[in-house]
């Protein structure tokens, strides 16, 4: 199966390095394309970043997604994913709809750390909008912003462990993280809190997967 990541962000700057995350976690069958959209902001964190980049993503993807069997849209607020849903004809998934789905698979008490700041009620937005809102018991941010990531990974662990036994306090008994940003991190989480942690992007990509090998298919272009 083919699968096309797309990073809704105007550089390139992280498509190497998640096509490698991505291959590794891939079924051995699955072959992973990343590309980003060349213009537009550098990252996804505001009402006016997610209402720039939603066109820029449904351009890129009817430019070519005929060539695979299923696209991700490659950040945690699932921009266009609704909107390219109701007109291909081929599975699109977002990493927070697909992570919601497989924590509820595991408990009602969910807790989703992400990036502080308006990003936090947009993904609280987003969350109601899938119906999970009376699942989610904890969101939570970490202060370093999305492009200050990969600066000081040892800075971004500590806060995210710091935020995370914080949702656990809160009731949560599976953290999501609520950026891709943070795709790799999952399971040095999970063992620092003794808790199940939920990567968005492989969560994603397993749900992709899913989807493609059950050949479900609806109509559209």
């Amino acid at each position: 199966m083919r699968v096309l990541v797309i990073n809704p962000i105007g550089d390139n700057s992280w498509d190497e390095s998640d096509k490698n995350f991505y291959k590794v976690n891939a079924c051995p069958t699955t072959n992973i394309d990343v590309v980003s959209l060349g213009r537009g902001p550098p990252s996804v964190e505001t009402l006016r970043d997610l209402e720039v980049v939603k066109p820029l993503i449904k351009e890129l993807a009817l430019q070519k997604y005929k060539m695979y069997d299923g696209l991700i849209i490659n950040c945690f607020l699932d921009p266009a994913v609704d909107e390219l849903r109701k007109i291909l004809d081929r599975p699109v998934v977002g990493p927070c709809e697909a992570s919601l789905a497989f924590g509820s698979l595991f408990t009602d008490r969910l807790g989703v750390v992400s990036i502080e700041g308006e990003a936090l009620n947009l993904i609280k937005q987003n969350i109601k909008k899938l119906s999970y809102g009376h699942k989610v018991v904890s969101i939570r941010g970490i202060k370093t912003r999305v492009v200050d990531l990969r600066d000081n990974w040892d800075r971004v662990k500590a806060e995210l462990r710091e935020e995370s036994k914080k949702a656990l306090s809160e009731g949560a008994e599976v953290i999501i993280l609520g950026c891709t940003g943070l795709a790799g991190l999952g399971d040095t989480i999970s063992r620092d809190i003794s808790k199940p942690v939920i990567d968005p992007a492989v969560a994603a990509l397993k749900m992709i997967e899913s989807l493609i090998s059950l050949k479900l298919m609806r109509g559209g272009i």
